[in-house]
């Protein structure tokens, strides 16, 4: 696989000639060049990369992809504790290249019997390709759907390994209530 870095000149590719000629590249580009994933995160490590990777590939039914694969390590806040979570992103999707807008929403048309025959499943999405295809910006899209909804530890740091246990039991406020109406005598009898 051919490496490039993101100063490297490979941004932009004509995705069709990429699939026809069965291209590969990979490459590094540093986190904080995502802007549109970053809006909203806590401060991350300046030094953090993303390593991902595009292979040229052809679907069940000849279908043109490009297989792109995208690793990182973000920060988020921990729900539970509201601290910072360094959470390991790693995704791989199959992106099919249609040539219009219309194809995009458009339902497939295939048999699904022909699918069968060969034991394979679609199991991919669709993109509009282009002549300047944006590598860059589909690795982003696959970062900001690859974050979880609801980021936490699976033990907090500072609940010293509570995590996984029931939390503490309080009393019903209804029954230290009754107790307290107990203990005074029925004094608003």
């Amino acid at each position: 696989m051919k490496d490039v870095s993101e100063a490297g000149a490979v941004r932009h590719i004509d995705a069709f000639e990429f699939v026809r000629l069965g291209r590969k590249v990979e490459g590094r580009a540093p986190l904080v060049r995502f802007v549109r994933l970053l809006e909203g995160f806590p401060e991350q490590d300046p030094a953090a990369q993303v390593h991902w990777s595009a292979a040229a590939d052809r679907g069940p039914l000849g279908e043109p992809l490009i297989r792109l694969g995208v690793e990182t390590v973000l920060t988020l806040q921990c729900q539970r504790c509201l601290g910072p979570l360094a959470m390991p992103i790693a995704s791989q999707v199959a992106l099919q290249l249609v040539e219009s807008e219309a194809e995009l929403d458009a339902p497939d048309v295939f048999d699904e019997s022909d699918l069968e025959e060969i034991g394979t499943e679609r199991d991919f999405e669709k993109v509009l390709g282009s002549r300047k295809f944006d590598l860059l910006e589909q690795v982003e899209d696959e970062l900001i759907l690859s974050v979880p909804y609801v980021p936490r530890h699976d033990v907090c740091p500072a609940e010293g390994g509570k995590s996984g246990e029931e939390p503490e039991k309080r009393p019903s406020p209804f029954a230290v209530l009754a107790e307290l109406k107990a203990r005074s005598g029925d004094v608003g009898k």
